[in-house]
């Protein structure tokens, strides 16, 4: 009997898995790369289920598994996963606990709003810009002036993210494929390497290297623009659902 399916990819669905692991709770985890599979591979009594799925997907998915209870401990800029898991989750009458990534205090930041909102306050500006945003925004930046020739994007070693970028037209020389976080002076370098002025990042959280981005562009003299988290009214933190966990270990 499966007790719980975490969505993860990320530090706190590892850590999730790590203390199931230790305390013998069957887990299923769901990420949507290779790449979000291999810290827990080796794990026992954690099966992993590698792809993503849409709504209808993952109500028969959970409808077969039957779970205990459901944990997404996702990236907080998976919106439409978060959607699917809470609609899925709703209609089979699951429990649903949902991991909500710390906040920074950071403020370094000349520019906060959404994709689009980005995109119009980019075009009143110049110089090469350094994307922390994700194949999922690719997209939005071939929107602006010149933006082959302007724009590095910062992106997963996946296939599927990297054919994104190409597909776009991105030039193979402007596609960096790596997997954070990242310090401080890598990002740093990164930033310098890339003659940019300008660094476009996501919220990502103390764990998601945030802080070290920021850094690194505020050193530099960089203008930072941030993309807003989708709005999350309920949750918990990592702590937390360390403890619900722990309550089914009997």
């Amino acid at each position: 009997m499966i007790k719980a399916v975490i969505f993860g990819g990320t530090t706190e669905g590892r850590a999730l898995c790590e203390l199931g692991a230790a305390n013998n709770i069957p887990i299923v985890y769901c990420v949507a790369t290779e790449d979000g599979a291999r810290p827990v591979e080796s794990l026992p009594n954690v099966n992993v289920k590698i792809g993503r799925l849409n709504g209808d997907e993952m109500t028969e998915f959970l409808k077969r598994l039957k779970p205990y209870f459901v944990i997404n401990a996702a990236h907080p800029y998976a919106k439409e996963a978060a959607e699917n898991i809470k609609s899925a989750c709703k209609r089979l009458d699951i429990q649903l606990i949902r991991v909500i990534r710390e906040k920074t205090a950071e403020q370094n930041y000349e520019f906060r709003g959404g994709i689009n909102e980005i995109i119009s306050w980019l075009k009143q500006k110049n110089g090469n810009i350094f994307a922390a945003t994700g194949s999922s925004s690719a997209q939005a930046f071939t929107r602006l002036p010149d933006w082959q020739n302007r724009v590095w994007m910062r992106i997963l070693p996946s296939a599927s993210s990297l054919r994104v970028c190409l597909d776009l037209g991105y030039s193979p020389k402007r596609i960096i494929c790596m997997q954070g976080p990242f310090s401080e002076e890598l990002n740093r370098a990164m930033f310098i390497s890339a003659n940019a002025e300008i660094l476009v990042t996501k919220d990502s959280g103390i764990s998601g290297g945030y802080v070290e981005k920021i850094q690194a562009a505020t050193n530099l003299k960089m203008a930072v623009a941030v993309l807003s988290r989708p709005h999350e009214q309920d949750g918990v933190s990592l702590e937390e659902a360390r403890k619900i966990i722990t309550g089914f270990c009997v």
